[in-house]
């Protein structure tokens, strides 16, 4: 039997086109590594092609892997002539036999991490910068953008804004006179160099294309203008270039991919002839209809409609929050559902549009003893800033009577004491570690009287004391919420990722924020120490991840993925879409948000729910409204749940960002005149649901605080404006 016959009338043409360039736009679902698959046997088997004259790139090992064995399974021992790889591996095929002619030998060295990291030590050392202060990982990070964008070290340094920004550059430059001057590259080289070689090197060239009769590219949406040069050069003027993709897939522009590349393909190769795969092989009926009907609102597009033979007439769930402790709620219980009713943990997702949305959903699934995993990622209170916060909080907690020493102090001051740099380098560190063992007693107490380091650390040392200090008395004069916001303020925290530009992590701190607001929820008499106590205590509970558990995951992180139930949470305006690409971006970034919500709902099989909630957002700094993409979606194909309304603010008020009482009063009003025990006096600009806009003067500005703490008090004389 012909290979051609396992496939639907699409997918045989597809694969049965061998006089032309073929486009395949690949709907969701569709098949496409099955076809790709087919077309290669076919070409083999019943065309009688040489398997090595038949080339398929991919983008991942995963991926490459995978077509390995589909292959090896169809076709024996042929299959291993197939040229299979990742872009990358073919490159340093390519310079493997050709690096001479560019000024490298064919043995170049390939430098994995570590030996990055083994270069960049003498530099940071004749430089004089810290390891611990300008970590190795993001210089490499900063580096490998760079050169993703083709950016040299002089342009890296006329870009810079920063002290920091300006070192990375110069290390940038030292770290590619070092590179070069060992013949060596590192992962971002070999497209470049690869590329470089194409292009000077007519005779290199040449020698590839005389060798490719086929060529295919998988997940063509998402390669770059470089990886697409590369395959350009590659197919020759009697070779056909296969490519497969969705334009409707293209999330991934941040990091070169051109949704343009795929949908003028068919003007760069001709002649060419375009074949749309439509039916889906994994979805329901209702699921595919609002895919289809949200997808239709972007103008970058090849029209198509998704259709499937699969049983099933359930429709997608929206559900309305009252606020961000009942959406984790939610979830966590129609989880349970569907437990019950037979699916396996590991056949449900929970996909946000940013990691900082995990919080709420991790502290819900673990209280309800549902396993989870967080797939490409760290989970919440382990990532960096959220420690180095809480860091800053733990120095400022009270004495406990069964630790009179603080000596639990100790890790906290190491964690912080250059979080922000201070210039505290690792030899004075290590010398008031030795100080505290000697003479027993904690690290902070050294460092308010340290006896054995020089002068100029002493004054470092005490200018970090009086910053613990400060904000010790402060403690009690701020609401705890209000409190964090004046830790990361005062310590420099939050102007040192403002000015790194780390806006993800800027966002995780705010959301740690809405954390501590949740908790006084639940808890009024909460204290800062019985807050960090709960948070100690839920870090340190077993941590394993069995097979079977609940992935949840940016959807990002989720292309290529499919489940049974799906969860789209935080379907938020100014989250998904998010507020960059609404205020910034355009048309352009919006479709690209629009594309990121389709492969959210195209991972869903039979299930898929779709949940916002309408509390108050510190990340938003007001209270959310349901996503603008629900608007897209029919109505035919929804069930809605919750509340049928949006929810009105004085329905929940004060409960939003955690006071205890709704009844409570504020004791002035807009234009009043206030003293706050901490930032002096202010006038009020704007009240809403027990939220007050406060000016004060420099240096702390407009600050929105919780208006019923009694470190606000209203002043005696008002101030007419």
């Amino acid at each position: 039997m012909s290979i051609l016959e396992t496939l639907n009338s699409k997918q045989r043409e597809a694969a049965s086109i061998t006089d032309s360039h073929v486009r395949i736009i690949a709907g969701a679902g569709s098949g496409k590594t099955r076809v790709l698959m087919a077309r290669i046997v076919y070409l083999v088997k019943e065309c009688g092609v040489f398997p090595n004259r038949i080339m398929a790139i991919t983008f991942t090992n995963k991926a490459t892997n995978e077509m390995k064995e589909r292959l090896m399974a169809q076709l024996g021992k042929e299959a291993l002539a197939v040229r299979i790889s990742t872009i990358h591996s073919l490159c340093v095929r390519i310079l493997r036999e050709d690096a001479d002619a560019i000024g490298y030998p064919r043995s170049f060295t390939i430098l994995d991490s570590d030996d990055q990291k083994q270069i960049l030590r003498p530099i940071y050392k004749a430089m004089d910068l810290d390891i611990k202060e300008l970590n190795m990982n993001k210089v490499l990070g900063m580096i490998s953008g760079y050169k993703s964008e083709d950016f040299s070290p002089v342009q890296a340094l006329e870009m810079a804004f920063t002290k920091e920004q300006e070192n990375i550059a110069h290390i940038y430059e030292k770290y590619e006179e070092k590179r070069k001057e060992m013949k060596a590259m590192d992962f971002d080289d070999l497209l470049r160099e690869a590329h470089h070689l194409l292009q000077k090197e007519e005779s290199v060239r040449t020698k590839w294309q005389n060798r490719l009769d086929y060529i295919h590219v998988d997940e063509f949406q998402d390669v770059d203008p470089v990886q697409y040069s590369i395959i350009r050069m590659l197919t020759g003027p009697h070779a056909f270039l296969c490519v497969v993709g969705d334009p409707d897939q293209t999330i991934y522009t941040w990091r070169g991919a051109s949704v343009d590349i795929i949908l003028r393909f068919d003007k760069d190769f001709q002649p060419c002839k375009s074949v749309i795969l439509d039916q889906n092989y994994r979805s329901t009926q209702p699921i595919l209809d609002a895919s289809n009907a949200l997808i239709q609102y972007n103008e970058d597009r090849i029209k198509k409609d998704l259709f499937t033979q699969i049983p099933g007439q359930d429709k997608i769930v929206l559900h309305t929050c009252v606020d961000d402790n009942e959406e984790p709620l939610y979830v966590a219980k129609k989880i349970q559902e569907e437990h019950r009713n037979g699916i396996d943990y590991k056949d449900m997702a929970i996909l946000y549009r940013s990691n900082f949305s995990s919080r709420s959903f991790e502290r819900v699934l673990r209280t309800v003893s549902i396993p989870y995993r967080i797939y490409g990622g760290i989970r919440f209170y382990e990532r960096q800033e959220i420690k180095d916060a809480l860091a800053y909080l733990k120095l400022c907690t009270k004495p406990e009577e069964s630790d009179p020493k603080q000596l639990s102090l100790d890790l906290a001051v190491l964690r912080v004491i250059n979080q922000p740099r201070r210039g505290i380098g690792q030899k004075s560190i290590e010398s008031l570690r030795e100080e505290a063992t000697m003479r027993g007693i904690n690290l902070y107490e050294v460092l308010k009287d340290p006896q054995q380091i020089s002068g100029a650390i002493i004054k470092k040392c005490a200018s970090f004391v009086s910053l613990i200090e400060d904000l010790r008395r402060q403690r009690e004069n701020l609401s705890l919420e209000d409190f964090l916001e004046y830790v990361l303020e005062q310590s420099g925290y939050k102007k040192m990722l403002q000015e790194e530009n780390e806006e993800e992590r800027l966002e995780n701190l705010k959301e740690l924020k809405s954390d501590i607001a949740q908790s006084l929820r639940e808890d009024p008499e909460m204290t800062l120490e019985s807050y960090l106590q709960e948070v100690s205590l839920f870090t340190s509970r077993a941590n394993e991840e069995s097979a079977n558990c609940v992935s949840l995951m940016t959807v990002h992180s989720a292309k290529g993925l499919e489940f049974d139930t799906v969860f789209v949470v935080n379907f938020n305006d100014g989250v998904f879409p998010s507020t960059r690409s609404m205020d910034e971006g355009g048309r352009k970034a919006l479709e690209e948000e629009r594309r990121l919500c389709y492969v959210a709902m195209t991972r869903a099989k039979r299930h898929l729910y779709i949940t916002w909630n309408t509390g108050y957002s510190y990340m938003l700094d007001k209270y959310k409204v349901q996503s603008r993409f629900i608007m897209e979606i029919p109505e035919k194909c929804t069930f809605q749940e919750g509340k049928e309304k949006e929810v009105k603010r004085e329905e929940h008020q004060v409960a939003s960002i955690g006071i205890p009482s709704k009844k409570s009063k504020v004791p002035f009003k807009v234009k009043d005149r206030v003293t706050h025990a901490v930032f002096g006096e202010g006038i009020v600009l704007k009240l809403e649901n027990n939220i007050a806009t406060i000016a004060f003067k420099h240096p702390y500005g407009i600050k929105k605080l919780n208006a019923l703490h009694p470190s606000i008090k209203k002043a005696k004389h008002k101030v007419v404006l």
